[in-house]
């Protein structure tokens, strides 16, 4: 019988072995190997032990057979993925500038040993109810979607769509129908939420359609728990997987439709390489898979809406709420009329009077600020200086019980009586933050029951959905959080919303400031008014005239888009022209400025007589160091994205012969959500 090779990639990120080796694949063996199956290989002159993954199998060897080593072993529970899973990690590996092990480990979950989470995908299934809810009756405006869609499928037309419906307007209830006519024809459908907050609600409002064909995929489970759940899709034991943006990579034999909600969400930008794009790969994916795509939200993303514009994503628009109910009343109080009258508190005057209005009214009241902490920061106003973080390029925030703490390391200390530098007494904290305003809050409504959801609150196993369910049972009158509190949520209770620093993201170092501060205060007005009472938006800001501030105020995206499209090309900035960041990073200050320099000279050389290409720096970020690492960075722009990739890949091939990466670190970020 003929022997079996595989292609192996090694586990190790290194971009000096960044390719496939050969192996033999032993008799005994040759069932359990598969392709994206994880295996043991001996490696090197010493024939270590590696661990690596399969990417292609032959029976053809590729040097003298003699030479090729066997396969040791294959890792006990290790998932198989399907080949077009393999091909996607080749096209993230080439899209976003990463090793090829780095891309494959993003989409092939490993079984590892570890101590199993309290916090369960079986635990969460069996917290949800999965009794049937009464039919809806879809509005025309809705049904109109579903048949296009439903025609679409039995059509085998397969598109990405871009539906942009106003805050409850019934995006889900689309998805479900879609996933529904996608179930009829025996195949998958994966669902990605922004937020791990949201998942409690959402698997609860799909677990009623689809029961216990439903399963959960988040960064919450333990290693062993999301290899359950990704063997469950494997085998075809769900037709429904929901999470953030790693459930993209659930091994469905069979996928036919992929949902993003919320599409213009950061958190759907990777943080770590390959840093990814869901949205993108989840429309590779499809084109691999024959699949369809479903972007919903009612802020889209600038380069979402634009690519609807232009027809390459068909767009569908509920410009309606479902229940036929008006969107939220809106106010905007000009914080700078209300220092001059004399109130320094962080609740205006009208605010005030509102909250109290809902609370004799025994109506709820949602209050955002996009801050957690006390205070922003701490500082001396005798010699200026703020208190940093000693390993990172960041001033620390101060969180009750005097305790300053990084937000980037987890550096704490205890906040000093009198200033480090100048030994001055005049130390205090600046800003505001989530615990400063709930503290607000009890002193001038001491008899208002609170909730404060933030990163802190929501640190502990479970506590999203605790916190979550307790304001729901109207266990509180006030929910204060930051970002997690204005994303998706149905309370049909809350009347009243009030945004306490809503130009607080215009003051970003980003070329997205406008955008993002667009969408948080959109999304946070849409939690008003979903009940059968009218709802009222206050919307506090230092710049009430800015743009952002009034589209949102006006509940207008189209007004927004084609503000903030504009600004966009008179820039240059994404989704008009297409920008790539180079971050190096290393311990070595000074060896790092020097080799940034050189790489920023050698791609200007090179790439000279493209007119078209935009460089800046090499630079010092925003942030300059973390963790005692130091960044420096450079923007290269091009109004053509394969240009960029062009320049990507030189770069990698100058670092390799330089040999820079045992001293540097080099990673590529392309239409970063943030500015660096």
């Amino acid at each position: 019988m003929s022997k079996k090779y595989a292609d192996i990639i090694i586990d190790i990120s290194h971009e000096a072995i960044d390719r496939s080796f050969q192996y033999e694949i032993p008799k005994a063996l040759e069932e359990q190997v598969q392709i994206g199956t994880q295996v043991v290989i001996p490696f090197g002159k010493g024939n270590h032990p590696r661990k690596g993954y399969v990417t292609g199998i032959s029976e053809q060897p590729a040097y003298d057979e003699h030479r090729i080593k066997q396969i040791t072993e294959v890792v006990k529970r290790s998932v198989a993925a399907p080949n077009k899973l393999i091909a996607l990690a080749a096209w993230i590996r080439e899209t976003y500038g990463s090793t090829m092990i780095q891309a494959l480990k993003t989409v092939l979950p490993v079984k590892k040993t570890v101590k199993a989470s309290a916090y369960t995908a079986s635990a969460l299934l069996d917290d949800t109810s999965m009794n049937g809810k009464p039919e809806i009756v879809l509005n025309p405006a809705q049904q109109s979607i579903v048949d296009r869609f439903a025609s679409d499928l039995e059509s085998d037309r397969h598109h990405t769509y871009l539906l942009h419906g106003v805050t409850g307007s019934g995006k889900t209830e689309i998805y479900v129908r879609a996933i529904e006519k996608v179930v009829a024809k025996h195949k998958q459908a994966i669902v990605l939420i922004p937020e791990i907050a949201l998942t409690y609600q959402t698997v609860r409002y799909f677990r009623a359609y689809f029961h216990d064909r439903v399963t959960v995929i988040n960064s919450r489970l333990s290693a062993g728990e999301k290899y359950d759940q990704f063997m469950k899709a494997k085998k075809g034991e769900v037709d429904v997987v929901i999470g953030p943006r790693s459930a993209l990579f659930a091994p469905f034999e069979h996928l036919g439709l992929i949902i993003i909600d919320e599409e213009h969400e950061n958190s759907y930008k990777s943080e770590y390489p390959p840093r990814y794009h869901a949205r993108e790969t989840a429309i590779k994916r499809a084109q691999l898979e024959g699949a369809s795509v479903i972007l919903g939200s009612a802020t889209p993303s600038v380069e979402s809406y634009q690519k609807a514009m232009n027809g390459e994503y068909v767009l569908w628009t509920l410009p309606e709420r479902a229940s036929g109910g008006a969107l939220a009343e809106t106010s905007v109080v000009d914080l700078r009329e209300e220092l001059r009258r004399g109130n320094r508190s962080v609740i205006s005057s009208e605010l005030a009077s509102d909250i109290r209005d809902r609370l004799d009214k025994k109506q709820q009241i949602m209050l955002f600020i996009n801050k957690r902490g006390y205070n922003s920061f701490i500082s001396c106003r005798n010699c200026g200086e703020a208190l940093k973080c000693p390993h990172c390029d960041v001033s620390l925030t101060k969180h009750q019980g005097n305790r300053l703490l990084c937000h980037y390391c987890g550096y704490s200390m205890i906040q000093p009586d009198i200033c480090p530098s100048c030994k001055s007494r005049l130390i205090g904290g600046y800003g505001t933050g989530t615990q400063k305003v709930e503290e607000e809050i009890h002193r001038l409504f001491p008899d208002a029951a609170t909730i404060r959801m933030d990163k802190d609150t929501t640190s502990v196993k479970n506590a999203h959905e605790r916190l979550l369910e307790q304001f729901e049972n109207r266990e509180a009158d006030i929910l204060i959080g930051t970002q997690m509190i204005v994303k998706g949520h149905d309370f049909s209770n809350v009347t009243l919303v009030g945004i306490l620093l809503a130009d607080l993201t215009l003051f970003h170092n980003d070329y997205r400031a406008g955008e993002r501060t667009f969408d948080l205060l959109a999304q946070a007005a849409g939690r008003a008014g979903r009940g059968r009472i009218p709802g009222k938006v206050v919307i506090q800001s230092y710049q009430p005239e800015h743009y952002a501030i009034v589209s949102a105020a006006k509940q207008d995206y189209r007004m927004f888009y084609e503000s903030e499209y504009a600004y966009r090309q008179m820039m240059k900035y994404p989704p008009v022209w297409n920008m790539m960041v180079i971050l190096l990073t290393s311990k070595e200050e000074l060896l790092l400025d020097a080799e940034a320099g050189l790489l920023a000279d050698k791609l200007k050389l090179i790439f000279a007589e493209d007119g078209q290409m935009q460089m800046i720096g090499p630079s010092v970020p925003v942030i300059a160091k973390i963790k005692d690492i130091y960044r420096r960075v450079v923007y290269v722009k091009h109004n053509r994205y394969n240009k960029l990739v062009e320049i990507k890949d030189y770069t990698e091939v100058y670092i390799e012969q330089q040999k820079l990466d045992e001293q540097i670190n080099v990673i590529f970020d392309f239409n970063p959500m943030n500015i660096y």
